[in-house]
C-alpha cells in the first residue's frame, strides 16, 4: 500500500534557469510538461470520482483515496513551480491556457468512461517516463538539487499509483479495445503538446535558434536512455491482451528510492 508524502519547497531561493544539464532545451522540455500538471492532475482526480463510490474492494478504496491525495499534492507542488517560471519571464499563462482549453473540451464532450480511459493512458505514459528516470540515476545527477527533489518525488509517486485507474476500469468496464484506441490518441496528443510547449518556452527565452538544441533534443529523447527510445517497449506492452500496469514489477526499483 502506498501513501502520500507532501512536498514543500522554498522557491524564493536563487535557482538556475537552465537547471537540467545547463541545457535550455532539456530544462524547457521538462518545464513545459510541468506547467500542464496542475490541470492534468485535477483531470485525473475528476475522472476517477464518478466511480469511486461504487468500488466495494476495501484495498482499492484506500488506494483511490491515496491516489487523489498524491495527485492533489502534485498539483500544489507544480503550481509553486509554475509561479517560479512566471518570475523567469516565461509564458506560463499561454501554455496553461492552451492546455486548459483542451482539458475543458474533453470534459464537455467526452463521457465519464472515455475520460477515465484517457487518465489510464496518461498514467501509463507518465509511469513509463518516471520509471525510466528512476532507473537512470545519471539523469538526476544532471539536475540542480532543488529540481531533482521535485521530479524524483513526483516520479516515485507516479510509479506507486500506476495501477489504480486501471483497477477501477477493470471493475467498471474492462474494454481493452477502447483503451488501445485511446492510447494511440493520447500518445499523439502528449508528444505534440510536449514539443509544442518546449518550442514556445525556447522562443520566449530567445534560445530557440541554437545548434545545441538539436544535440540536446537527441540526447534526452533518443539516446540510449532517452525518454522515447527507452520507453517504446513498455509503451507497446499496453497493447498486449490483458495487460496490467503491475506486469511491470517496480518493487525493487521503489526500494532504491526515498521520496524525500
Amino acid at each position: 500500500m502506498f501513501t502520500v508524502q507532501p512536498l514543500r519547497q522554498d522557491w524564493s531561493q536563487p535557482l538556475p534557469k537552465y537547471w537540467l544539464d545547463s541545457s535550455p532545451f532539456k530544462s524547457h522540455f521538462m518545464n513545459g510538461m510541468g506547467i500542464t500538471f496542475p490541470i492534468g492532475e485535477k483531470f485525473f482526480i475528476d475522472s476517477i470520482r464518478p466511480y469511486k463510490d461504487n468500488i466495494t474492494d476495501t484495498v482499492l478504496q484506500e488506494e483511490i483515496k491515496e491516489f487523489i491525495k498524491q495527485e492533489s499534492w502534485h498539483s500544489y507542488a507544480h503550481e509553486q513551480y509554475n509561479k517560479w517560471l512566471v518570475e523567469q519571464s516565461l509564458p506560463v499563462d499561454k501554455i496553461y491556457t492552451d492546455y486548459l482549453a483542451l482539458n475543458n473540451w474533453v470534459q464537455k464532450h467526452c463521457s465519464n468512461r472515455i475520460q477515465l480511459s484517457i487518465t489510464i493512458c496518461f498514467e501509463h505514459i507518465t509511469a513509463i517516463m518516471a520509471r525510466n528516470a528512476l532507473r537512470n540515476r545519471s539523469f538526476y545527477r544532471l539536475m540542480d538539487p532543488h529540481f531533482e527533489e521535485i521530479w524524483r518525488w513526483h516520479n516515485v509517486e507516479e510509479v506507486e499509483h500506476k495501477a489504480v485507474t486501471m483497477d477501477v476500469w477493470k471493475i467498471a468496464d474492462d474494454n481493452q479495445n477502447t483503451l488501445r484506441w485511446i492510447m494511440i490518441c493520447a500518445t499523439i496528443v502528449f508528444w505534440y503538446k510536449a514539443l509544442k510547449y518546449t518550442l514556445i518556452l525556447l522562443h520566449a527565452d530567445k534560445q530557440l535558434w541554437r545548434w545545441r538544441n538539436i544535440a540536446d533534443a537527441w540526447d534526452i529523447l533518443f539516446a540510449k536512455n532517452g525518454i522515447i527510445r527507452a520507453g517504446v517497449k513498455e509503451w507497446s506492452d499496453f497493447f498486449r491482451k490483458n495487460f496490467h500496469p503491475n506486469d511491470h514489477d517496480d518493487t525493487k526499483l521503489l526500494k532504491n528510492y526515498r521520496k524525500l
